[in-house]
């Protein structure tokens, strides 16, 4: 590897009681109109295996950077030496704490301490269930991504709809769409996309970007992207981070992937070859089952909805990763 890749992860243990208190707290003062379902919260025990995936299908990474409220897993190795915890006070401005707005923590990830400039960010839904080269993440020193655009339209939009659309806004007042193209021709025009860069010459006449397909995967970034958002973005992500509980009008973290398509700052790649997303329900826990035990991709993101066999699908989930991973690895005690 010419450059060092770090992984970052954020998580939170609902079990807390201290971060239980604050959110019952800070619920009931400040967030009548946030986002409070329990699928934004519920743990469901697998944490353990994204150590695992990461230990044994990449070992090449630097270091893992675990974000979290101030809590860490009993059974977690801390002293491990890829290990570093970094708590929302160590890098979020006071004035946005406590904060239980993914949105607010995502913005300040420059701000933690020996990030390297090229790191992968991981929500705690997303796992590696088999080997990854570091050129899956990052390609001539920039992140591979798939440039497609597509509509952004809703009839009833959801509160993650509107801030989507508000990052769709800022993208379009700060990026000229037709010369954005036109620079970066070949990395919107790619074999490497095949079935998908149709989707660019359906919009090819449009003056502005509808939309970027979207991606709920671990997504590399580049740490000094954030300055050059932050500059242009400061009043919107300022007042994004105001909120402490998701809300309308926020603008949605993925703003920051966006900024590196439209600025031509990634590498082309088919991000959706390698990878599942599945919204975990009852209809689809075979095929959940299916892809992570026959390891059908590398990657599989696991989606919380608001189902009613929670504790059932949580344990499928446990024996399908159980399957792929069954002993410890060097970040357990």
């Amino acid at each position: 590897m010419e450059e060092k890749i770090d992984f970052l992860i954020t998580w939170v243990d609902v079990n807390d009681p201290k971060w239980l208190k604050d959110f019952k707290f800070y619920a009931e003062s400040e967030g009548k109109d946030g986002d409070f379902r329990p699928s934004r919260y519920r743990d469901w025990e697998n944490l353990r295996y994204w150590f695992r995936g990461v230990d044994q299908f990449s070992p090449w990474v630097n270091k893992i950077f675990f974000v979290t409220y101030g809590h860490v897993p009993d059974w977690l190795n801390i002293n491990h030496p890829k290990l570093q915890i970094v708590r929302h006070e160590d890098f979020i401005p006071s004035q946005y704490l406590p904060t239980f707005n993914s949105n607010t923590i995502e913005f300040f990830f420059h701000r933690i301490k020996d990030l390297s400039e090229r790191f992968v960010y991981f929500n705690d839904d997303t796992f590696l269930i088999d080997a990854v080269d570091p050129c899956r993440f990052f390609e001539n020193g920039l992140p591979c991504d798939t440039g497609v655009m597509s509509m952004d339209a809703h009839v009833n939009p959801t509160m993650f709809d509107v801030s989507v659309f508000m990052a769709n806004a800022l993208i379009n007042y700060n990026f000229d769409k037709k010369k954005a193209i036109r620079e970066n021709l070949r990395k919107w025009y790619t074999t490497r996309y095949i079935g998908l860069s149709w989707q660019n010459f359906r919009f090819r006449r449009y003056n502005i970007f509808p939309g970027f397909m979207m991606s709920h995967r671990p997504q590399g970034y580049l740490k000094s992207l954030y300055d050059d958002i932050w500059n242009h973005c400061e009043d919107d992500l300022k007042r994004t981070c105001s909120h402490r509980f998701r809300s309308y009008g926020d603008v949605t973290f993925w703003l920051f992937r966006y900024w590196q398509l439209a600025s031509g700052r990634f590498t082309p790649f088919n991000i959706f070859k390698d990878s599942g997303l599945f919204h975990i329900e009852d209809s689809r826990m075979q095929d959940i089952e299916r892809y992570i035990s026959c390891q059908k991709g590398s990657i599989v993101c696991l989606n919380d909805t608001d189902i009613m066999n929670f504790e059932d699908n949580k344990q499928r989930i446990l024996n399908a990763f159980h399957q792929i991973l069954p002993n410890k690895c060097s970040f357990e005690r």
